[in-house]
């Protein structure tokens, strides 16, 4: 009787686990990594952005937590991209006119075909974080900007890091630590990631 018990206890805890792996496997964490990564080239031209470097590693741990590789490069787009990565260009602006876009800290044209994708305006970066934390902040606003290429439609989330407005909780959560993506939007952005990587390798000439 003793010993039935201890199998069919021991039984039990192997569904279970079994159970856990599978719902796992099936997509309800995070999504595996390993899929085409993202270049994004970014210009500063006469701007000098003091927090960039905290701002690219901070955005790329952001997409590292959903596994997308993301790696930022300086200047313009490179014509002949081998790596098997879809491009993003990024420009970094200093002054922004208040009326231009108004509220908004940067902007992003998912469906432009080639040329600058996204607008960041730091200035009005720097005027949300006047005690620190700029580089922390700028990071999440690269993430989100990229998100919305990557995603290819317009839409925001009700939490996370594509909000269409962050609150004073979301700026903490920041400066602890990352604001992370909606598992919606991470599903939409491997999604995309994977549909504009076959695009790009589609319109590659063939090799001679």
């Amino acid at each position: 009787m003793r010993t039935n018990r201890v199998w069919s206890v021991l039984l039990g805890l192997a569904i279970v686990l079994e159970t856990r792996v599978s719902m796992a496997a099936g997509g309800e964490s995070k999504p595996k990594p390993g899929g085409p990564g993202v270049i994004v080239y970014v210009r500063q031209d006469n701007l000098l952005v003091a927090d960039l470097g905290r701002a690219e590693r901070t955005a790329t741990g952001i997409f590292a937590g959903i596994g997308v590789p993301v790696v930022f490069r300086a200047g313009v787009e490179r014509k002949s991209n081998r790596e098997g990565a879809v491009s993003i260009e990024m420009q970094l602006d200093a002054k922004t006119p208040a009326q231009f876009h108004a509220g908004a800290m940067a902007y992003a044209m998912p469906f432009g075909a080639s040329g600058t994708s996204i607008h960041v305006f730091c200035d009005r970066v720097l005027n949300t974080s006047p005690d620190g934390g700029t580089g922390t902040i700028l990071g999440h606003v690269m993430a989100h900007e990229i998100a919305h290429v990557l995603e290819g439609v317009s839409r925001h989330s009700a939490e996370g890091v594509m909000k269409a407005r962050w609150e004073p909780p979301d700026y903490r959560q920041m400066k602890s630590g990352t604001l992370p993506f909606d598992p919606t939007d991470a599903e939409l952005i491997h999604a995309g990631l994977e549909k504009m990587a076959t695009q790009s390798a589609r319109a590659e000439p063939p090799p001679r």
